[in-house]
């Protein structure tokens, strides 16, 4: 008894842990446009992946293990990176659009829509009162968009919005790929795809202006490592604690955004954005724990970024 209470006291400081760190990239995104507004969101999630990737192959290949990355090259996981990449650039879009405290509130209701997919994609029937629970979070997620719907602003909304049903498809991708791969590759096929999408939307845009100032670079280098530092916090979470009690500590992650975000950047949110925050991260909290039919799959939603 007293093992099982340790270790799900060390699950638990895993999960803080991992939010923490998180928070850290997230901050990290923001300041690189505020020391230099003129580098795209997407150099700094190139440089994320980069970093991750790196971590990941230069111990693979020194063991010289690089074959077993690619695992069973099934294609959930090859859709694992498609809507993880997707995520992460779309994340980083957001975040400098309108600041870490909202973007991740927004992103945060991936939870819920992984509920609503899992029928879909993994056959998983959810029950009502998971379902109501979505509902009264959508009620949060307009309260929290901008009333106007023509400002700026809102587009960086939209933007979070699109980039958490890409985040929820990304962990359902999860779940399937991960009862014949390990989470290592399940990393690896996120980071790889991620840096070939990387890739074509650099070609699109054409010119890509990477910052000159060393300052820069070192926060887009120290956002990939904060990142890659969660990634495995995360992992031991999940490996010792409970699936449900680990996702429900995530929504740490939006509140530490917000913190910081007052803190370091003074980005005060107004009345009606705080409320639907708060509704937000208390129906995100109690998602976890309402089972869905026929077990919930348990998934790092989180894993994508």
């Amino acid at each position: 008894m007293k093992i099982k209470s340790v270790l799900l006291s060390t699950g638990f400081v895993y999960a803080i842990l991992a939010n923490l760190f998180f928070s850290f990239m997230t901050v990290s995104v923001f300041e690189v446009k505020v020391l230099d507004p003129s580098v795209s969101p997407f150099v700094v999630s190139f440089v994320r992946v980069i970093v991750n990737l790196l971590i990941i192959l230069v111990p693979s290949m020194i063991k010289g293990e690089g074959r077993i990355l690619f695992g069973d090259k099934t294609w959930s996981l090859w859709l694992r990176g498609f809507f993880g990449g997707g995520s992460l650039m779309l994340f980083f879009f957001s975040i400098q659009a309108i600041g870490p405290s909202e973007s991740t509130f927004i992103q945060s209701v991936n939870g819920m829509f992984i509920v609503l997919l899992c029928p879909l994609v993994l056959g998983e029937r959810f029950s009502l009162k998971a379902f109501t629970v979505v509902l009264v979070s959508l009620v949060g997620l307009y309260i929290l968009f901008d009333p106007s719907l023509s400002h700026e602003k809102t587009f960086g909304q939209i933007i979070a919005l699109v980039g958490g049903v890409f985040a929820a498809f990304s962990a359902l991708m999860v779940a399937k790929a991960g009862k014949t791969n390990s989470p290592i590759t399940i990393i690896f096929y996120f980071c790889f795809v991620a840096f070939l999408m990387h890739l074509v939307c650099f070609a699109v845009i054409g010119e890509v202006t990477f910052p000159r100032s060393w300052s820069v670079w070192g926060v887009m280098i120290a956002a990939g490592v904060f990142s890659t530092v969660a990634q495995f916090c995360m992992a031991k979470a999940y490996q010792i604690a409970p699936a449900s009690l680990v996702a429900a500590i995530g929504y740490l992650g939006p509140v530490l955004n917000t913190v910081w975000g007052i803190l370091l950047f003074q980005q005060m949110l107004t009345g009606r954005a705080s409320i639907g925050c708060a509704i937000i991260l208390v129906c995100g909290v109690f998602i976890p724990f309402l089972k869905i039919k026929n077990s919930a799959p348990k998934v790092d939603i989180k894993a994508h970024i």
